[in-house]
């Protein structure tokens, strides 16, 4: 069920994504404490009525200074209960109580605590570390939705030659309310229909709702540390050169737009830093693409300016 280009696809039938569907009107579904945390025996049953072997799956947390934050990132990935998880927080030597945060955690997650060289190698240097066939990453203000591990699980576990894929990624705000559904309702129209050359155009792929297998991460990656934002649209379009991707239409994670992440700060650098990688990408062909691309790059700039007023 790869998603060719040009053509959509659902990964699952659709009484599976209505059973995946978030409850009630919380975007965030909390559960409460212990929830989500089957004991060993029954995730090992849960698995074997469905029938479903479901790949190892391992997810870095870059952080620093993301206390406030930090903990609902990680209730989102651990309250998944996913059977498989391999979970690595690479925090770059915070002083705001995150480490504090994070050895209340130990056992259920692993973490690293020292001076880095940024987020991009953080990431690097946590996926190098980690084990799992499936790879993800999630910043440590976004979320992950609930049972899009499973979801994702299931998908790769059916589908061998899938490479990678990406779902719905709303946008919410620090409280966690969803803002901004024009723009995630653009981006979804793309998502939906997705092509390389359109990727070349312009990023609607959302990175927290990414994931992907380590063999095509360690086939094309790792992740450009020249790149402050624009690092997971630079590896989007060297995946999409090996693989097109699937889009599972649910949603998979929230990112959070709070005034202190730094792509709330800085979507000019974001754009500027999207179009270099494009042309790296590219490299002297679609030059009527990579035009476009900047065309589209002065139109989102003053629409994300009309946002910030």
């Amino acid at each position: 069920m790869v998603l060719r280009r040009g053509h959509r696809r659902s990964l699952l039938p659709a009484p599976d994504r209505a059973h995946l569907a978030l409850p009630g009107r919380d975007p965030l579904h909390r559960p409460h404490p212990g929830a989500g945390h089957p004991s060993r025996a029954a995730r090992k049953a849960g698995r074997e009525t469905r029938g479903v072997t479901l790949p190892s799956l391992s997810i870095v947390t870059p952080s620093y200074n993301q206390g406030r934050f930090l903990e609902g990132t990680i209730r989102s990935v651990l309250d998944q209960g996913y059977p498989s998880l391999d979970y690595l927080v690479m925090d770059g030597g915070s002083t705001d109580g995150s480490v504090e945060i994070l050895q209340r955690y130990q056992g259920r997650l692993r973490f690293i605590s020292e001076k880095d060289e940024g987020q991009t190698a953080a990431l690097n240097e946590g996926f190098r570390r980690t084990r799992g066939e499936i790879l993800g990453w999630i910043n440590s203000d976004d979320l992950y939705a609930p049972g899009a591990f499973e979801a994702v699980g299931r998908s790769f576990a059916a589908n061998t030659n899938l490479e990678w894929l990406y779902g719905r990624c709303p946008i919410v705000d620090a409280a966690g309310r969803v803002i901004r559904p024009l723009v995630t309702r653009y981006k979804e129209l793309w998502a939906r229909r997705y092509s390389y050359r359109r990727l070349l155009v312009e990023n609607f792929i959302s990175q927290p709702a990414v994931f992907f297998r380590r063999r095509l991460f360690e086939r094309v990656g790792p992740l450009e540390t020249a790149y402050h934002f624009a690092m997971d649209y630079h590896l989007w379009l060297r995946m999409g050169e090996a693989s097109p991707p699937a889009f599972l239409d649910r949603e998979l994670a929230f990112f959070r737009i709070s005034g202190e992440n730094k792509t709330s700060r800085s979507y000019r650098e974001s754009f500027r830093e999207e179009l270099d990688a494009a042309r790296r990408v590219a490299a002297g062909r679609h030059p009527l693409l990579l035009f476009l691309h900047a065309i589209n790059r002065v139109k989102l700039t003053a629409a994300y300016d009309l946002l910030a007023r």
